[in-house]
């Protein structure tokens, strides 16, 4: 119960939390003062928010794209050629000595670089767009590659793809690379969710991929102890971006023929 008070208090902290707080109190005050309809539109606002926030129903929607590649009811892959990594895991900062931060789907990374060790596979694709310094752009797998070989670690042959500005240039590149190199099986890692639009990409070109989520970022919401909360948070509001933006993607995907 004190756990749970702590969680609604630092809730209301947030941008999210006072925003619902705020509706809900000049809801209350057009009430008290007759004004029933002047009510009516802070009140709906409030509770799409909380509907948002406040509810498991975005952890449901994203859970949905990623329950086909989720690993506990799916084998890890055990032989590989080759792992291709998908980037957005990090962006360029001067203020660190690997020059790089790592966001949320940083766990790609790791992932990418265990089935690189636990497949046998020899090579390590590396997706990513740019950054910028001093007005000249570079790829951004450069940063994963410098610290891959200064660490030592067991990726086989790195190969970066350059800047490529969307999913669909990794995969076109990755897939030349592939038939190049006469791999016959490769490792698709990202995250869960974006997995199915990835996958298909690879599929519509003419290649069968091996799919490994790094996040579940949906399936690991579905926590029963934190499914509904009082005050909402910004958290759900996480979930649904992503959400939409697959969704988003895929449509548009669909409308190009790329998938």
């Amino acid at each position: 119960m004190q756990e749970s008070i702590q969680h609604s208090l630092d809730a209301l902290l947030q941008p999210i939390g006072l925003l619902w707080l705020t509706l809900w109190i000049a809801a209350v005050v057009q009430l008290i003062r007759g004004r029933i309809l002047a009510a009516f539109f802070p009140a709906l606002l409030a509770v799409f928010i909380h509907v948002i926030g406040g509810t498991n129903i975005p952890a449901r929607l994203l859970a949905e794209l990623e329950r086909p590649y989720d690993p506990l009811t799916r084998p890890w892959p055990t032989r590989a050629d080759a792992v291709v990594m998908l980037g957005g895991t990090h962006s360029y900062t001067a203020r660190s000595p690997l020059h790089f931060g790592v966001g949320e789907a940083a766990d790609r990374i790791l992932l990418a670089i265990e089935l690189s060790k636990s497949t046998g596979a020899n090579a390590l694709v590396l997706g990513g767009n740019f950054y910028e310094v001093s007005e000249v752009r570079r790829p951004d797998s450069e940063m994963l590659t410098e610290w891959i070989k200064a660490w030592h670690l067991p990726a086989g042959t790195v190969y970066p793809l350059g800047m490529c500005s969307d999913t669909r240039v990794e995969s076109e590149r990755a897939i030349r690379l592939a038939r190049e190199k006469k791999w016959t099986k490769v490792v698709l890692v990202t995250s869960g969710y974006h997995l199915r639009r990835a996958e298909a990409l690879f599929r519509k070109q003419g290649m069968t991929v091996i799919p490994a989520g790094a996040e579940f970022l949906g399936l690991d919401s579905l926590d029963p102890k934190d499914s509904w909360r009082v005050v909402p948070s910004v958290r759900g509001f996480e979930l649904m971006r992503f959400w939409m933006h697959e969704q988003v993607g895929l449509i548009y995907y669909r409308l190009r023929g790329w998938i």
